[in-house]
């Protein structure tokens, strides 16, 4: 987290499909209210969704338009605007690693402003037409663990159960207001959420295994392979040892639980 800003520091606030954006004041021309679907404002300035620009899916219309001063001059329809802040002394968050090449060129980070975070909009570099969508990131090569740790947090996820080495669990938060997802998914990441003065990127553990990365209601905060990174979890089951192994492979069993937990290498997989 970087130290509060001096001085003023306007930023419009807005919500585009499921992602939250701040763009500054100095930016922005004009904040209307949107024809039609498909429809100019005011029949000269073609509106394009702002989710789609960026790789997302098209916005549900009506919504509203945010006229942008770049050359040339932009109109896009957001889902809601939230307001005008002074975010100068609000916390300021550089993107984490492995994020940052992919948005680095359209957002110089993300600022906190009532408890919830707000992706930060670098105008000049938004697209001016929706583009193809980039190719999903190449999966990650699976490594299962040959043997179970002597204590492992179990965490339910999507439907199944996996256990996380209690060496490298810090912290189980709930999800919060303040988590956000990205515009568009990319391989295992969900989102982002800011902890100790840094952003986490928010991992699935099936998104590992080919499944869609899906943010639920807590956060496992591990740190792996020298990182910190965050683990979806709709169910934390507590910390429990002596695993057996059952008939697949990289799955043990625990008493108590009535399915295999599954072990990958996270270490060597974020390595």
């Amino acid at each position: 987290m970087l130290p509060f800003e001096s001085g003023r520091r306007l930023c419009l606030l807005v919500e585009a499909g499921e992602t939250r954006y701040a763009v500054e004041a100095t930016s922005v021309m004009e904040v209307a209210i949107p024809g039609g679907p498909g429809a100019n404002l005011r029949g000269v300035l073609e509106v394009k969704d702002l989710s789609a620009l960026l790789g997302g899916a098209l916005e549900e219309s009506p919504g509203m338009v945010v006229v942008l001063d770049v050359s040339p001059t932009l109109a896009v329809r957001v889902r809601s605007v939230v307001e005008v802040a002074d975010v100068a002394r609000d916390p300021f968050f550089l993107l984490p690693p492995g994020l940052a090449d992919s948005l680095a060129p359209l957002s110089r980070g993300a600022v906190m402003h009532k408890e919830r975070l707000y992706l930060e909009l670098i105008c000049e570099a938004l697209p001016h037409r929706v583009g193809p969508r980039a190719a999903p990131a190449p999966p990650r090569p699976v490594h299962w663990a040959e043997a179970p740790p002597d204590r492992s947090l179990v965490l339910e996820s999507q439907g199944q159960l996996f256990g996380v080495p209690l060496n490298v669990v810090s912290q189980v938060v709930p999800r919060g207001d303040s988590f956000s997802v990205l515009p568009v998914q990319s391989g295992p990441v969900a989102g982002i959420y800011p902890h100790a003065q840094v952003l986490w990127p928010i991992c699935s553990i099936p998104a590992l295994l080919g499944a869609p990365a899906l943010p639920e209601a807590f956060f496992v905060l591990t740190e792996l392979a020298g990182r910190s990174v965050g683990l979806t979890a709709s169910r934390v089951h507590g910390v429990m040892q002596r695993f057996t192994p059952a008939e697949a492979h990289g799955s043990f069993t625990a008493p108590g639980l009535s399915a295999p937990v599954m072990f990958l290498d996270l270490q060597h997989m974020f390595s």
